[in-house]
């Protein structure tokens, strides 16, 4: 971060960082893995000090740089979840407070395939935090279920340079209508936006936006359903998404005002062999341009 509290951002197209891993993917031998995991389980920094500020400082480059850090190998995802959660959550600490992800208070969710829903692809959104966690306790077991991720700096530059008014038309307030989700039930905000750090920001959720009218929000109109219908284009291009294969004890973490993500299809099968991501939410305090209304 430079003196002016600007960050040197970075946008990206899936080649470009496929290309350049080194900036947001951090690999942890064996040796540093339990050294990390025996002082996050006892719940204080000791002989893994050296390690904990390698990785927090790696998170804090990566995220600024291209909004998401990748460390593989963090964890061991055979530890038993009551285990694993607690000590996850202590190396969390170094990068926001975790919050709620549900009505009824749960600071974590497992996410796996509810009634065939891996058998489509996931839409690209953002989550409703600062930081989106992510940690793999086991890939899908026929293949498929990549997190994919696209920038919002390059989708808000190809917008701007090809349709200029369509990027006016997303930078004005829309309304997002959560309501029965914990946290903020309507969300006003701009979809790309400049922050307060320079860099560009967005807010987005297809369902949600194109949903709102329905439930008592502002009517869409003509100008607004075509914009949503050009953003859509643009994120489904082939060379917009990085489909980032997530392998057991891999940790990610996007910054959701910089980074959209979404997910691949997958092929599944019951049982211990079925696909399991472990989600946390975080928030770090940071401003990210959106309003929010009580419903």
């Amino acid at each position: 971060m430079t003196r002016d509290d600007t960050v040197s951002e970075i946008g990206w197209s899936s080649t470009e960082l496929a290309h350049r891993s080194a900036l947001w993917s951090l690999p942890l031998d064996p040796d540093e893995r339990r050294l990390l995991w025996a002082d996050a389980r006892a719940g204080h920094w000791d002989r893994a000090a050296p390690v904990r500020s390698r990785l927090r400082d790696f998170v804090r480059r990566s995220t600024d740089a291209v909004g998401i850090a990748h460390v593989s190998g963090l964890g061991d995802p055979a530890a038993p979840e009551d285990d694993l959660v607690p000590a996850l959550s202590f190396l969390l600490r170094d990068f926001g407070e975790i919050v709620a992800q549900n009505a009824e208070g749960d600071l974590s969710r497992v996410l796996r395939d509810q009634d065939g829903d891996g058998a489509t692809e996931l839409g690209f959104h953002c989550d409703t935090c600062d930081l989106l966690v992510l940690f793999c306790l086991r890939p899908a077991a026929r293949g498929g279920g990549l997190t994919k991720l696209a920038s919002a700096r390059h989708v808000r530059d190809i917008i701007q340079r090809e349709r200029p008014d369509v990027l006016v038309t997303l930078g004005e307030d829309w309304t997002f209508d959560r309501t029965g989700r914990a946290g903020p039930q309507v969300i006003v905000s701009p979809i790309l936006f400049t922050q307060r750090d320079g860099t560009v920001g967005c807010y987005y959720q297809t369902r949600t936006v194109r949903s709102s009218p329905e439930r008592g929000g502002p009517p869409l109109t003509a100008r607004q359903w075509e914009a949503l219908d050009v953003l859509d284009e643009v994120l489904y291009r082939p060379e917009i998404a990085f489909g980032l294969p997530m392998a057991a004890g891999d940790l990610l973490i996007i910054r959701n005002s910089r980074v959209l993500h979404g997910r691949s299809p997958y092929v599944d099968e019951p049982g211990p062999r079925a696909r399991r991501m472990l989600r946390i939410w975080m928030n770090t305090g940071t401003n990210t341009g959106t309003k929010t209304e009580d419903a």
